[in-house]
């Protein structure tokens, strides 16, 4: 098996890399990643695909990529924790490089140079993640990719550290990664190893000049499983870690609310809500609907009781102007990172759809927060 030394000419930038893609039995864009890696003109690389119970398909690949590529293949199901931790014992590169099975790589010809050149200015590298667009869900979790890589953007470009990291395409500086044990058995262990980083003053970036594609779940059904797997790794993430990332939060309080309004627009809409209740007698609360009724000749009181006006009106104003901040804040952050944007996509997004998500995440998180029995099809 090949390590990739005798593809094209030496590059400017020569810190060794090694890449590694874990499979789960298989990936319809398996192949095409690897091709797209093999045929990457950084020299000095190797590339590590660890697959469990591996498909029949998966042996083609092998044989067609076997003297370019490291193939470990595993007839049991280790799962990804133990697969990864196995095989960076066997590479030698200084940058390490996590790539999931269904990725397909953006348009870049010097995918890994660029990836050598971000990491000499930090230890651990968040790439930009788009999503393939095949399906209204995919369209849905488009504006879900929006909000997190702009939170990345932010923390990368104000504070230089971050407690989270994007386990779909991310890369990490050996020492950094050897510093906290590799990735921990838990259930999120991009977050675990994030955190732990950035608790030992590790330097974080985000690479916005770089990009992959992943797919969306392909059913409601899955989509549910992957969302209620996120909700319980995150709940028992914020059990072990919560403490200590509070801390750190309370001191950016600038960065981390806008960065968990950009994730969670829903929030918004409850905060406000909650404002309102708590001060009813604020004036502009009380004169719009007073002008609305006297122009149309309503009389309020005939009608519904301040009381309900009030609620009315907050449910109202948070509706339509929150949808109306956050569809341009959401257009900003789209045009900044390159994403696409549609006003009649996003109105489903903000309105019911991340609602939706936002409770089921909810619920995984005060699941994984409660309980310690979890049954998820999900080895650790």
């Amino acid at each position: 098996m090949g390590d990739g030394q005798s593809g094209g000419a030496h590059n400017s930038v020569s810190g060794r890399i090694s890449v590694f893609i874990p499979v789960y039995k298989n990936s319809d864009l398996l192949e095409d990643l690897v091709e797209e890696l093999v045929s990457d003109p950084y020299w000095n690389r190797e590339i590590f695909v660890v697959v469990d119970e591996p498909a029949e398909e998966v042996f083609d690949i092998v044989e067609r990529f076997h003297e370019k590529v490291h193939f470990i293949l595993n007839n049991i199901r280790k799962g990804k924790v133990e697969a990864l931790n196995e095989a960076v014992k066997l590479s030698s590169g200084e940058i390490l490089v996590f790539i999931d099975a269904d990725v397909r790589l953006g348009k870049c010809e010097n995918f890994l140079e660029t990836i050598a050149l971000q990491m000499k200015e930090t230890d651990i590298l968040d790439v930009k993640k788009k999503i393939l667009k095949d399906s209204f869900l995919s369209k849905m979790v488009n504006y879900e990719f929006v909000g997190s890589n702009f939170s990345s953007y932010l923390y990368s470009k104000l504070v230089k550290k971050c407690f989270v990291v994007g386990g779909t395409a991310f890369a990490i500086r050996r020492e950094a990664f050897e510093e906290v044990g590799g990735f921990a058995k838990v259930i999120s262990e991009d977050l675990d190893l994030a955190v732990k980083t950035f608790l030992r003053n590790r330097r974080f970036k985000f690479a916005d000049k770089i990009e992959v594609y992943t797919k969306a779940p392909s059913t409601w059904r899955s989509w549910l499983a992957q969302r209620k797997r996120w909700g319980i790794g995150t709940g028992l993430w914020i059990k072990t870690h919560g403490g200590k990332v509070v801390k750190y939060i309370a001191r950016y309080p600038y960065i981390a609310f806008p960065c968990a309004l950009m994730l969670f627009p829903t929030v918004a809409l409850m905060l406000f809500n909650y404002i309102c209740c708590i001060f009813p007698d604020v004036q502009l609360f009380n004169f719009i609907p007073r002008v609305l009724a006297s122009q149309l000749n309503i009389s309020g009181a005939s009608l519904l009781s301040p009381q309900m006006t009030f609620i009315l009106f907050a449910a109202l104003a948070n509706f339509f102007l929150g949808f109306i901040a956050f569809s341009i804040i959401f257009y900003a952050a789209s045009k900044k990172l390159r994403f696409r944007f549609n006003l009649a996509e996003f109105v489903v997004y903000y309105f019911f759809y991340q609602p939706i998500s936002f409770l089921v995440l909810f619920a995984g998180i005060i699941s994984g927060l409660l309980f310690n029995d979890h049954k998820l099809d999900w080895k650790v």
